[in-house]
């Protein structure tokens, strides 16, 4: 239900609201950027009601209160948990606009959680995938070289699944995975990591059985 009011007050407020002043409100933005932390960590907790109830919260905010450097991901989160197939069309646009008001703050620290968020969560059901990759392969990079590793791996992971979906060549999958996978002996994640080695072992499969392309390295859930 909050969700559903969250979307309805956009609609009504959108466009508008979307051409209007930045603010230089620093609470807002101290709040919004309190809210998406909540938001990221709920999201990997599987937390859905708090994930819900926090975007909720920093879009009606913003709303009312107006635009930061904080809302564009803000926009992105909410559409990122609220996108089905009836509303898809109108939750894209929101999350196209959402990425177009990158020209008007600075938001290159946030490039890892942007484009995870839009590429990996959004657009790849009306985008190529391969725009989706070289976007996500852009947000693993940013991420590392930001200091924020960890969200530059859930880049990753999207990269990954979009590589399997689209590749001609199961072969240079299997090669891209097998150098992610020797970066993650520097980057450590578990969760990519397991996530890597049983994509691995699938294209493995499919390739030749892992009679020659099989590894003795396995994932570990539990």
């Amino acid at each position: 239900e909050m969700l559903a009011e969250t979307l309805k007050m956009y609609e009504e407020l959108g466009d508008k609201w979307l051409k209007g002043e930045k603010t230089d409100d620093k609470t807002l933005h101290t709040t919004l950027q309190f809210y998406n932390v909540i938001v990221l960590a709920s999201l990997f907790c599987k937390s859905f009601s708090m994930v819900a109830y926090f975007t909720c919260k920093a879009v009606q905010l913003s709303l009312h209160r107006g635009l930061c450097e904080r809302t564009p991901l803000t926009l992105l989160q909410f559409t990122s948990i609220v996108t089905k197939d009836d509303n898809a069309v109108l939750c894209y646009r929101i999350a196209k606009n959402a990425m177009s008001l990158r020209e008007r703050f600075d938001v290159e620290a946030q490039i890892p959680e942007l484009y995870y968020n839009f590429y990996g969560r959004i657009a790849w059901r009306f985008e190529p995938f391969q725009a989706g990759i070289e976007h996500l392969r852009q947000g693993f990079e940013a991420g590392l070289s930001s200091g924020h590793a960890d969200m530059g791996l859930y880049c990753l992971l999207h990269t990954i699944k979009f590589v399997l979906f689209s590749s001609p060549s199961l072969k240079s999958t299997l090669k891209e995975i097998d150098y992610y996978l020797h970066l993650l002996e520097t980057y450590k994640s578990a969760e990519v990591k397991n996530f890597m080695l049983n994509i691995r072992e699938t294209v493995s499969v499919l390739i030749d059985k892992e009679d020659a392309t099989g590894i003795q390295e396995k994932a570990v859930f539990g």
